[in-house]
């Protein structure tokens, strides 16, 4: 893992809580393009809590042929002087191929709490063992790891920390003009709503490339570097 920043932390960064009513995604009318990244390409967000340093999300891509695996590497931490007041660690690596999800693995740590998820596609599902869910679901089922735009596309999606079914509700909130990587770009802003709401950034090739939600009323960003 990278050296870890210091930053406060509130709640579950990344997994949504079960307990919505689904509803449809809407889009911008038409699908959105889905972003092929390229072997050894990394998405490397700073996180801000309330516009200061608060930790990191890195998501790294590798090819080999027809798959693609995903790695996701975040760690959130809270200290006054020696003392840790919060700690969140995620790790989980995604193995794709043509498009479908054909196994995925993470582990979790939160505030001593640890959660785990393995999932594996068997005869045209999705075999998933979790610590809050174990079972079978549908193949096409995305992942909350947020990096991939069909997830806005979705009304219900698979915690990639514990293995819960998530059901969102997704607003298409139009274009905007922010600042990612170092330039302006134009992005289509998506609404996730649950417990947590979620507002995802996605530029034009359907690459992620910013988030924003609130956490015990604190502003809570991911800066794409």
């Amino acid at each position: 893992m990278k050296t870890q920043l210091k930053f406060a932390a509130a709640g579950a960064i990344l997994a949504f809580a079960p307990t919505v009513v689904a509803d449809t995604a809407t889009t911008n009318g038409s699908d959105a393009l889905i972003w092929q990244p390229s072997n050894g390409e990394v998405l490397d967000f700073l996180v801000l809590r309330q516009g200061n340093e608060f930790g990191y999300h890195t998501v790294t891509f590798e090819t080999s042929g027809d798959q693609l695996r995903v790695e996701n590497d975040i760690e959130l931490e809270v200290k006054a002087g020696p003392f840790t007041l919060f700690y969140y660690g995620h790790e989980s690596d995604e193995v794709w191929e043509d498009g479908e999800l054909l196994s995925m693995t993470g582990e979790t740590r939160k505030d001593g709490d640890d959660f785990t998820l393995s999932a594996m596609r068997e005869n045209g599902e999705l075999s998933v063992q979790g610590t809050n869910f174990s079972g079978n679901v549908r193949a096409d089922i995305i992942p909350s790891s947020h990096w991939n735009v069909r997830e806005v596309q979705s009304n219900q999606i698979l915690s990639s920390e514990d293995g819960q079914l998530l059901d969102v509700a997704v607003e298409h909130l139009g274009q905007e003009e922010i600042e990612a990587g170092g330039e302006t770009i134009v992005a289509d802003r998506y609404r996730l709503q649950s417990d947590l709401t979620v507002d995802l950034w996605y530029d034009e090739t359907g690459r992620w490339v910013k988030c924003v939600f609130e956490a015990r009323g604190q502003s809570i960003e991911y800066v794409l570097q």
